[in-house]
Formats: structure tokens, sequence, C-alpha cells
């Protein structure tokens, strides 16, 4: 589990590099050279807040989910960083609450 989650990172789309975002699998910038959209990821990122959930906390969504590791802070709301059986993948907080187990 990487120390810092972030969000968005640089992929090789379309024909050029481009900014991805990790919950929605969409590229969110057009094909540019790596250098632009390694820049481009920095600003991206730097948009969002995240903290550290230290212990991490289990919860449930819509089913089991796992453990919360991460809070993200997004123009889109909050976000948290479940670890379960299945991987790791972001799940809007307000799907999220406290595991009963």
């Amino acid at each position: 589990m990487p120390r810092t989650a972030l969000r968005y990172a640089i992929a090789l789309q379309q024909g050029g590099w481009v900014v991805s975002d990790a919950i929605s699998g969409q590229a969110v910038t057009p094909p540019t050279t790596s250098e632009e959209a390694q820049h481009s990821v920095a600003e991206w990122n730097a948009r969002c807040v995240t903290r550290q959930v230290d212990p991490p906390v289990k919860v449930e969504g819509w089913g089991p989910a796992g453990e919360l590791r991460v809070w993200l802070l997004a123009e889109d709301g909050w976000w948290g960083l479940v670890a379960g059986r299945d991987g790791v993948r972001w799940i809007r907080a307000d799907d999220l609450r406290p595991s009963r187990r």
C-alpha cells in the first residue's frame, strides 16, 4: 500500500500521455507530452486533500467493504480508499459506514 494515495496518475492513452482519474478510470486531459502530463498530474492531485486513517477502520458499504485506509476530499466530494478481499478501491464517503463486525 503506498504511503500517499493519489487520485490522479499519468497514463499512456489515445496516442499520448493523459491524466487518468483512479476513481472513474477515465482520462481527464487530452493527450499531450509526458512532461506536460506529469505537470498536470501534480496540479490535479494538489487540488485534493488526503488524510491517512491510522489505524485503518473496518467499514461496510452496500456489503462488506474492508478497511478504510485513506480519506480524500476532491472537487466531487469525500472518498474513502478501502482495502478489501477484491483489492483496493475508492468508495464515495456517503456509501460507507463503520462495520458492525
